[in-house]
Parts: C-alpha cells; structure tokens; sequence
C-alpha cells in the first residue's frame, strides 16, 4: 500500500487468484462479527443459568402457559439477557422491545407467546407451536449451549463468514459501481472485470483497518460511506498510472 499506483497490476490477475483474494477479504471482514458473537454466546451460556434458576415451573399446554402455581409476572436482568416471565399478560412484545438496551439478548414467555430479541433480530413462536414445552426442557435448553463445545466456534464462524461472503460482495459491487464512474470521469474507461479485480484489492486497506476498531468494539459513524470513499480514493491512485483512452476525432 506504500505504492498504491502498483495496484493496477491486478488487472492481471486470473480468475482463480481473484475468487481467493475474495476469499480472503471476506475471512477479514468476518473475525470482528464472529468475534462478537462468541462473546455474545459465552455472556448468554454465564447467564443463563442465573436466569434458569429464578423460572417457575411451568408447562405449555392447549396453546396457553401454565404454572404449577399462580405467579406474579417479574423482568430479570443480567449482564447479557433481560428475561421476561408474565403469563398474566401484562406486558407486550412493545414493551419488552423497550426494555432492552445495548447488545442484550431478550426472552419473554408472553401471555400467548415465547419472544426472543437478538440484536436487531426477533423471533416470535407462538404457544400453537410449542405445546408440551415444559419449564424442565428449556431450562436444558439453556444449559445445554456449552455441551457444543468446541464446535460452536467453529459452527459460528462458518454461519457468520457465509453471510459476510454475500454482504462481501454486495460491497464490492457497489465499489465498482463507482469505480466505472471514476473511470470514465479520468479518461481511462476501464472495463467492469478490470475495475472489480482493483477495487477488491484497494479495499484491502480499509477493511483490514474497519476489521481491527470493530473487533475492539469501536464502530465509526458511516463506516460503510469511509470505507467507499477510502477505496475509492486507492483505486484512484492505482488507476493513474495506466493510459487514458485516446479520443476518436
């Protein structure tokens, strides 16, 4: 990156370098999501057996939540997961979508329904689904998360790197976009293929850089529109060095 203009040498590039580089790029772009996640399922694993501990007995059954014992409704919080109890329906999927804050993980047994919140991510089951769940089989449930084991690592990378592949390439493709553009606006009219083996590799630097705050949790405001613009900046340096397109008179 010391000599940005050397970078026009990836028009050379076969197609198998290029899909690897690809390749490499997105396993950059992975480690801070999967990073994230492993902390967010170690945190769920500590707590969870604090929240186990404070659920009643219950059973779900003919599409309703019962208990053992009549119980009041209750909101437990830990470092990690604010767990919702009220079979009495006093609280509302709004209301527990309210109560989260941060990155936490909510989980509410509803009057009619199991609500679960990741981070930008609800999953609502109705009770209609889940007759004969029993207080005994999710407090397993719960518990049973660090019987993966080694594997849950390695099951999260491999989910988290496939999505970043598809959102890799989303980005990719919308830095060539511009690239086009900033190709014909310098006289130099390179085709698509060309531009996308430039972009890929001038977005090393800033993907690398976005990689490193993220996995410290440091996420910059319009992270998206610096790393455009830093690449985009790259590939104008890299593309200087080639010839314009001689105009026809």
């Amino acid at each position: 990156m010391i000599h940005p203009e050397k970078l026009a040498q990836a028009i050379t590039l076969k197609k198998g370098k290029v899909v690897l580089y690809f390749l490499i790029i997105a396993f950059i772009a992975t480690i801070p999501t999967w990073i994230q996640s492993n902390q967010i399922i170690n945190d769920f694993s500590r707590d969870g057996q604090i929240i186990a501990e404070s659920i009643p007995p219950f059973e779900i059954e003919n599409d309703q939540i019962v208990t053992t014992e009549p119980v009041k409704s209750y909101i437990y919080q830990t470092n990690s997961i604010i767990f919702t109890f009220d079979p009495n329906g006093e609280r509302t999927i709004e209301d527990v979508e309210q109560d989260l804050v941060a990155n936490l993980l909510g989980i509410a047994f509803l009057e009619d329904s199991l609500y679960f919140v990741l981070p930008d991510y609800p999953i609502q089951l109705p009770y209609t689904q889940l007759n004969g769940l029993t207080s005994e089989t999710f407090i397993d449930l719960i518990l049973n998360v660090q019987a993966f084991g080694i594997n849950l690592p390695l099951i999260t990378f491999i989910l988290v790197w496939v999505s970043t592949l598809f959102i890799t390439f989303l980005y990719t493709l919308l830095y060539t976009l511009f690239a086009n553009i900033l190709s014909i606006l310098t006289g130099r009219k390179l085709n698509f293929g060309d531009n996308w083996k430039i972009v890929l590799v001038a977005s090393t630097l800033p993907t690398l850089f976005m990689a490193l705050l993220n996995s410290v949790n440091l996420i910059p405001a319009f992270q998206l529109e610096i790393k455009t613009l830093v690449t985009l900046f790259i590939y104008y340096l890299a593309i200087r060095v080639l010839p314009k397109t001689k105009r026809l008179p």
